[in-house]
């Protein structure tokens, strides 16, 4: 959800991939629009683009498929998840980190590697959706194959990247930025649900020591992002810990990330879950009816949700359902995940 630099890449024939339904529609067209953004061909096959002819950013896919996982059969799941998830294990640097993908043309079989937009939230991710794999298919075999590699994920990426004062800088050390030792709100709130879901993942593995270990390493972020992050004073969550106040300006990212705490189900942020919300719908009340940026922001919707705000959710969905029509480019993955798991709320089933 953070990318400023996002290159959509090749756009041919967009609309004729993209239907137009019903904004309340049964999430299964959702489900389809992601599964029809699967690579079938080319060194990237299984893997997913971020829309129809786009390019390959990992981030993005994660945050789709996890979304998807509730719905899929067996078959499906080995198919949509389990290949993507050896790709992305199979394409990880030796520091742990990995690249975006560009595809010079259609084919997918030229293409050019590009550094990653952060790399903790990349496996933060990653590992929310090992979990909901797992989960789902119960396949231990896949577990004992790859438990490794998730282990080193989790730990070189976000654990031995967490500051002083207890958040996780957005890139490993040895990556020069002008952001390296920022610490982000967005960022720091899915590296937690990914510590918490990586703690779920290894109890469910019978590794209750390791379970204990990022369980409790997730409750000192969660702490720290409530006493690093949030602006008693503006009653919002700053941008980073590098921002001495909340951003009541610009909607992103002052206003886009008042609302992850609550997406990411930060507990120990509970607390101001009403307050940032409110920040958010004072400062940017038309939300719901599109924002002046490139990504439709369903996240957005995704809590007004989670929140019982029905109508603000309801109106984000057929905003973005307008979008599919008319520019259709503008709904990627990512987007198409939020996108289901509101219509999921919507619809009666639980949170994921």
């Amino acid at each position: 959800m953070k990318r400023r630099t996002f290159q959509w890449g090749l756009v041919a024939g967009l609309c004729g991939l993209m239907d137009t339904h019903a904004a309340m529609s049964w999430p299964i067209q959702s489900l389809d629009r992601i599964k029809r953004l699967r690579i079938g061909q080319g060194p990237l096959a299984d893997g997913f683009s971020v829309a129809p002819g786009g390019w390959l950013n990992w981030y993005f896919v994660n945050l789709g498929l996890i979304a998807i996982v509730q719905y899929l059969q067996p078959d499906d799941l080995d198919h949509y998840i389990r290949r993507y998830l050896d790709l992305y294990l199979s394409r990880l640097e030796p520091d742990a980190t990995i690249r975006d993908v560009q595809f010079a043309d259609a084919t997918m079989q030229n293409m050019v590697l590009v550094p990653s937009d952060s790399d903790d939230s990349y496996a933060a991710t990653l590992l929310s959706l090992a979990l909901r794999y797992l989960q789902a298919s119960g396949n231990r075999a896949w577990w004992l194959d790859n438990q490794s590699r998730l282990r080193t994920l989790a730990e070189a990426n976000i654990v031995s990247q967490t500051k002083p004062n207890g958040l996780c800088r957005v890139f490993q050390l040895q990556r020069s930025s002008l952001v390296s030792e920022h610490a982000f709100t967005m960022n720091n709130c899915e590296d937690y649900r990914g510590l918490r879901d990586f703690s779920v993942l290894l109890q469910l593995q019978g590794h209750s020591a390791e379970a204990t270990h990022y369980k409790r390493h997730a409750h000192r972020l969660g702490l720290s992002i409530a006493r690093h992050l949030w602006d008693r004073d503006s009653g919002g969550y700053r941008v980073s810990d590098q921002d001495q106040r909340a951003d009541p300006h610009s909607f992103y990212p002052g206003m886009a990330c008042q609302v992850f705490p609550q997406a990411m189900g930060v507990l120990e942020c509970s607390p101001h879950h009403g307050a940032a919300y409110r920040f958010l719908n004072s400062r940017a009340r038309h939300w719901p009816l599109g924002v002046d940026d490139p990504f439709a922001w369903c996240i957005l919707g995704h809590v007004a949700a989670l929140r019982e705000d029905t109508r603000r959710a309801r109106q984000q969905l057929v905003t973005t359902e307008a979008l599919y029509g008319q520019q259709p480019e503008r709904v990627t993955i990512n987007e198409l995940g939020f996108d289901l798991r509101i219509r999921s709320l919507l619809n009666g089933r639980p949170e994921i």
